[in-house]
C-alpha cells in the first residue's frame, strides 16, 4: 500500500485519538461522548493499519513533529498536540501491529487517561501493566527518547532548579538542625563515635549532638575533609572528589537512608507529623557501612562549603543523592568494573532508591507542568549528569565501540555537534558510523535502541557528510534484509525512511543510490515490504525537482545519473514530460542527454508504454522515445494511430515536432495513411521542416493525388510546400508542370496549387521560375507570402511555418463549435493560424469552423484552439478549400504592409 493512502488514514486516526484522550480525561471512558469517539478512532485505526500493510503503523514524535513510519506528517495543531503529548509522556513511538485488537487499543487509551496527579502511577508502570507481554500485544510502546539539551545547563543550575521546586512557605516549620548540613555532619559524627568505640574517636572534637563550631569550620569553612576512622575512610577523605571504595549495595543503602530522611522531614513540615527523633536517626546513620558514612559526610561537607546558608530540604537531598549516584557510577565505569551497557542498569537501580525523594517533588513539578513549563524527568537528569561527568576520552571510547547503542541519542548528538564545532569532522563521522553499525548487533535490544536512535539522529547524519549518511543507509539496509522480528522491522523501516528523506532533501545523490540499492536487495527477498517502503523514501516524488535542478546547473550534479539509473521508469516518465515542456533546443538536448545517460532501461520502459499503455500516456512519451529509439517508434506508431482518436494523433505529431529527431520525417511519412485527416496538415508541415529528402517520393504521390484520393486538395498544397522546404530536386519537373500546365480555357491547376508550386520552384529552380513569373499570371505580392524555412541556429524547438501579420485593425470573425455560435475578432493572422481577441469562451483542443467576412462570400476554414489566455485564444488552421485559401492569402496581402509583417520567423 502506498504512503499516499496510508497518511490520510493515519492523520484522521491521530486527530480522533487526540480528541478521545481529551474526552476520556474530562468525562471518563464510559461517557456517551467518549464511547462514540472511541468507536470513530478505533475504526480509523483499523483502516490505517490495514493500509500500512504487513509492517503495521509506527507513530513517533521528534520535537513537535509527528512522524509516520519516519515520514513527517503535516504539522497542523492536532499533530503538534499529539506529538507534545507523546513527548510529555516520554514516549518515542507507538507501533500498531497488524494484529492489534480492540482491547489493546482500549488499554492504550486507559494508560494515557491518568491526569498525572500527585498519586498517579508513572506512565511507564501503567504501560507495563497493559503491555508487559510484548509477544502477544498488538501495540508496542517505545519509551526511549532524547531531549536536546543546552550545554550551558550546568550542575549548579540543576541544583537551583530542584531546590526552587521544593522550597515553600512550609520550609521554616522544621527544626534548624535537621535543615543544616553542618548539624547533619555532627549527627553522623556522633553516631560514628557512639558506635565506633573510643579507640577510633569522633571526627570532630565535639561529641554526639555537640555544636563544636571550630571543628565544623575546619570541615566546611576551609574545604578540608574531616578525618575519619578506618583506613578506607581516611584515604577517601583526603580528596573530596574521590569516593571510598563502596560496593553497589552500600551505595544503595546510603541512597535509601537519604530518601527516608527526606520523607520524614517533609512529613513533619507539611503534614503536621512528629518531628524526627535525633537519637533514632543516629542509630540509622550508625547502621550504615563505614564507607557509606564517610561518603555521606564528605558530600555534606561539600554542600556546606559551597553554600554555607543552604538548608537540607527534599530538593537538596535529591541533588545530593543524585550527585553521589553519578560519582559512584562514573568511578566504577572509569575503573573498568562495569561496561557501558551496565551503567544505565546500575543508574536505574540507584534511581529506584531515589523514588521517594522524587515523589516528594512530584506535586510541585505537576503544578509547573500544568502551567505550561517544561519539566525534565529525573531519570533524564541523572543520565545527562552522568554523561556530562564522563571525560572526553571515555566518551570517544564508548561511542566508537560496539556498545555505542547504549548511549542515549541526545548524548550522541551533543558530542557529535561538539566535535563538528571543533572541526573534527572525521571523528564525528566515525562516531556516527559506529552508532549506525549497532543496528546489526546480535542483541535485539541493541538493534531496537539503535534503530530508534537513528530515526532521531537523521538530521545529524545529513549534516555530517554524504558518505556517513550513505554508510548508515547501507547498515540499515543489510539488517532490513536479515531482520526477522516484526517490531524491529517496523523500527528499522522508519529509520531507513527518515535517513533516505534526509538524503533526498539535501541532494546527497550517493546516499540516495545506496538507499535504492538496499531497497532493490530487499525486493528480491520481500517484494511486498519493499513496495511499501519505496514511495516513502522521498526519492521518486522528487525526480522532477532533481531533473529541473540538473538542467539549470552548470555541471551535472555528481551521482544524479546513478540515482536515475536505479529508477528508470520514473526517470523516463518525468524526462518525457519535461521534454514536452521544453521551449528551447538547448534545453531539449539536455533532457535527451540525461535520458541517454540513464541507459537502455529507460528506452525499454518508454517503448513498453508506447506499446501497451493508454493513448494519453503513450502520447506523452513518444517525443523522448523518438530520440532514444526512433526505429521502435516507427515500428509501433502506425498500429497505435489506428486505434487512437484525433486528440492522440494531434499530440503525437506535436510531440515529435518538439523532440526534433532527425528521423521524425520518415516516421510521420510512414504513418500518413493512419493519421487523422485534420492532423495531416500539421504532419506534412513537420515532414517538410525535417528536410529528409527520402520522404519526397511519397509526398510527390500525395501532391499528385495518387494517395489519399479522398483527402482534400488542401493536403496537396501542404505536400507541395513540404517538397519546396526540403529542396527536393527530383520534384522540380512536377512543380513546373503544376505552374505552367494549361487547359482549353485557362490554367490546368487551381490558383493555390500553382502558387504553392511556384514558391517551391523559387527554391528548387529559381532561374526558371524568375523567367516564367511574368507570364505566369501570379501576383508578386502574393508570391511573397511563401512558406518559411527552419533557421538552424535559432534556439527554439518549433520553427514558425509562415509569416505572421499583426493586422492594422481587428478583422471580425464568426466561430461555430459544438458549444454554439458567437462573434469574435482576429488581431494576428497568417496562413497557419491566428489570434482571437475578446471574450473567447473556448477550451484548448476545441474544433470549430471559423468564418472571416470577405466580399460576397466569407472565407471559411476548420481550426483547432491551441491555447487560451486572458481575452485571447490562439487557433491553428487544419483544413480549408483552395479558393478560401487563395482569398485568405489575398486578404493578408491587402491588410499587411512591410511594417505590419512580423520579422520573427520562428517560435
Amino acid at each position: 500500500m502506498s504512503i499516499e493512502s496510508t497518511i490520510p488514514n493515519a492523520r484522521a486516526f491521530v486527530r480522533s485519538l487526540n480528541v478521545l484522550l481529551k474526552y476520556s480525561r474530562l468525562y471518563g471512558l464510559d461517557h456517551l461522548r467518549s464511547a462514540a469517539q472511541f468507536e470513530v478512532s478505533w475504526n480509523e485505526l483499523e483502516q490505517a493499519v490495514r493500509a500500512a500493510g504487513a509492517t503495521g503503523l509506527l507513530l513517533g514524535a521528534s520535537g513537535s513533529q509527528l512522524l509516520l513510519d519516519g515520514v513527517p506528517l503535516e504539522s497542523t495543531q492536532a499533530e503538534k498536540s499529539f506529538a507534545d503529548l507523546l513527548n510529555a509522556a516520554g514516549v518515542a513511538s507507538i507501533a500498531f501491529l497488524p494484529q492489534v485488537a480492540r482491547q489493546d487499543y482500549g488499554n492504550l487509551v486507559k494508560a494515557f487517561m491518568d491526569s498525572g496527579g500527585p498519586k498517579s502511577v508513572p506512565l511507564s508502570e501503567r504501560l507495563d501493566v497493559y503491555f508487559h507481554d510484548r509477544e502477544k500485544a498488538g501495540i508496542r510502546v517505545n519509551e526511549i527518547r532524547f531531549v536536546a539539551e543546552d550545554s550551558a545547563y550546568s550542575e549548579a543550575r540543576v541544583a537551583a532548579q530542584l531546590t526552587a521546586r521544593t522550597l515553600g512557605a512550609d520550609a521554616d516549620m522544621i527544626q534548624d538542625w535537621f535543615r543544616s548540613p553542618e548539624k547533619m555532619i555532627q549527627l553522623i559524627a556522633a553516631a560514628e563515635g557512639a558506635h565506633g568505640g573510643s579507640g577510633n574517636g569522633s571526627v570532630y572534637a565535639g561529641g554526639a549532638g555537640s555544636d563544636n563550631e571550630g571543628g565544623l569550620a575546619n570541615a566546611s569553612g576551609t574545604g578540608a575533609a574531616p578525618s575519619a576512622s578506618g583506613g578506607n575512610s581516611a584515604s577517601a577523605s583526603a580528596d573530596p572528589d574521590v569516593l571510598p571504595q563502596l560496593g553497589e549495595k552500600e551505595m544503595q543503602s546510603l541512597l535509601r537512608l537519604l530518601a527516608q530522611f527526606g520523607e520524614a522531614t517533609q512529613a513533619a513540615g507539611t503534614k503536621g507529623g512528629p518531628l524526627p527523633d535525633q537519637t533514632a536517626w543516629q542509630l540509622n546513620f550508625a547502621a550504615l557501612p563505614q564507607n557509606a558514612q564517610v561518603t555521606l559526610r564528605q558530600a555534606l561537607a561539600t554542600v556546606a562549603a559551597k553554600t554555607p546558608s543552604a538548608k537540607v530540604d527534599e530538593g537538596v537531598l535529591l541533588k545530593l543523592a543524585e550527585d553521589l549516584a553519578i560519582r559512584f557510577a562514573l568511578d566504577r565505569f572509569q575503573r573498568g568494573e562495569v561496561r557501558v551497557n551496565a551503567v544505565r542498569q546500575m543508574l536505574d537501580k540507584m534511581g529506584h532508591e531515589l523514588g521517594t525523594l522524587r515523589k516528594l517533588l512530584k506535586a510541585r513539578e505537576d503544578k509547573m507542568a500544568s502551567a505550561g513549563l517544561s519539566v525534565e524527568s529525573h531519570a533524564d537528569v541523572l543520565d545527562r549528569q552522568f554523561w556530562a561527568a564522563v571525560p572526553e576520552s571515555g566518551k570517544r571510547a564508548v561511542l566508537t565501540s560496539t556498545e555505542a547503542w547504549c548511549i542515549p541519542p541526545r548524548n550522541v548528538q551533543s558530542y557529535v555537534e561538539e566535535l563538528l564545532g571543533r572541526g573534527e569532522a572525521d571523528i564525528a563521522g566515525d562516531v556516527l558510523l559506529k552508532y549506525a553499525s549497532c543496528v546489526r548487533n546480535k542483541d535485539a535490544e541493541a538493534r531496537k535502541k539503535a534503530a530508534i536512535g537513528l530515526g532521531q539522529l537523521a538530521e545529524l547524519y545529513s549534516k555530517g557528510a554524504s558518505q556517513r549518511l550513505q554508510d548508515a543507509l547501507a547498515q540499515i539496509g543489510h539488517q532490513l534484509a536479515a531482520e526477522k522480528d516484526a517490531e524491529l522491522q517496523t523500527l528499522l523501516s522508519a529509520a531507513f525512511v527518515r535517513l533516505s528523506q534526509e538524503a533526498a532533501s539535501r541532494r546527497y545523490y550517493r546516499a540516495m543510490q545506496q538507499a535504492l540499492d538496499s531497497l532493490a536487495d530487499l525486493e528480491e527477498l520481500r517484494p511486498a515490504w519493499a513496495q511499501n517502503l519505496r514511495p516513502r523514501l522521498g526519492v521518486e516524488n522528487r525526480i522532477t525537482e532533481f531533473i529541473e535542478e540538473a538542467l539549470t546547473a552548470e555541471a551535472m550534479p555528481e551521482g544524479l545519473v546513478g540515482v536515475l539509473m536505479r529508477i528508470p521508469q520514473g526517470a523516463g516518465e518525468h524526462l518525457a514530460v519535461r521534454m514536452a515542456r521544453s521551449g528551447r533546443r538547448s534545453e531539449r538536448e539536455n533532457v535527451v542527454q540525461l535520458a541517454r545517460a540513464v541507459g537502455s532501461a529507460c528506452a525499454r520502459y518508454l517503448k513498453e508504454v508506447m506499446k501497451s499503455e493508454a493513448p494519453a500516456k503513450a502520447a506523452t512519451i513518444v517525443g523522448l522515445l523518438s530520440r532514444l529509439d526512433p526505429e521502435g517508434v516507427d515500428e509501433l506508431l502506425p498500429q497505435r494511430l489506428r486505434h487512437g482518436g484525433r486528440s492522440f494523433h494531434d499530440a503525437v505529431v506535436r510531440q515529435l515536432s518538439i523532440a526534433g529527431a532527425p528521423e521524425r520525417g520518415q516516421i510521420l511519412t510512414n504513418s500518413i495513411e493512419a493519421l487523422d485527416i485534420m492532423v495531416l496538415p500539421l504532419a506534412l508541415d513537420e515532414i517538410g521542416m525535417c528536410g529528409d529528402q527520402e520522404t519526397a517520393p511519397k509526398l510527390l504521390r500525395l501532391a499528385e493525388g495518387d494517395i489519399l484520393p479522398e483527402g482534400s486538395e488542401y493536403l496537396r498544397v501542404k505536400a507541395i510546400e513540404a517538397l519546396g522546404r526540403m529542396r527536393a530536386q527530383g520534384a522540380a519537373g512536377h512543380m513546373r508542370r503544376f505552374v505552367e500546365g494549361r487547359k482549353a480555357f485557362g490554367w490546368a491547376y487551381p490558383e493555390e496549387i500553382r502558387t504553392a508550386a511556384a514558391q517551391a520552384l523559387m527554391k528548387l529552380d529559381p532561374d526558371w521560375m524568375t523567367a516564367f513569373l511574368p507570364q505566369s499570371g501570379l501576383d508578386d505580392k502574393v508570391m511573397a507570402l511563401a512558406p518559411l524555412d527552419p533557421i538552424p541556429d535559432r534556439d527554439v524547438v518549433r520553427h514558425r511555418r509562415y509569416r505572421r501579420i499583426r493586422l492594422p485593425r481587428n478583422v471580425p470573425a464568426v466561430i461555430t463549435s459544438a458549444r454554439g455560435k458567437y462573434s469574435s475578432a482576429i488581431s494576428v493572422l497568417s496562413l497557419e493560424g491566428g489570434l482571437l481577441s475578446g471574450d473567447v469562451q473556448l477550451a484548448v483542443g476545441t474544433e470549430a469552423t471559423l468564418k472571416i467576412p470577405a466580399g460576397l462570400r466569407s472565407i471559411s476554414m476548420q481550426a483547432v484552439v491551441r491555447f487560451v489566455r486572458s481575452h485571447q485564444a490562439g487557433f491553428e488552421m487544419v483544413g480549408m478549400g483552395l479558393e478560401d485559401r487563395a482569398k485568405l492569402r489575398r486578404l493578408l496581402v491587402s491588410l499587411g504592409s512591410p511594417a505590419g509583417v512580423s520579422a520573427k520567423t520562428s517560435e
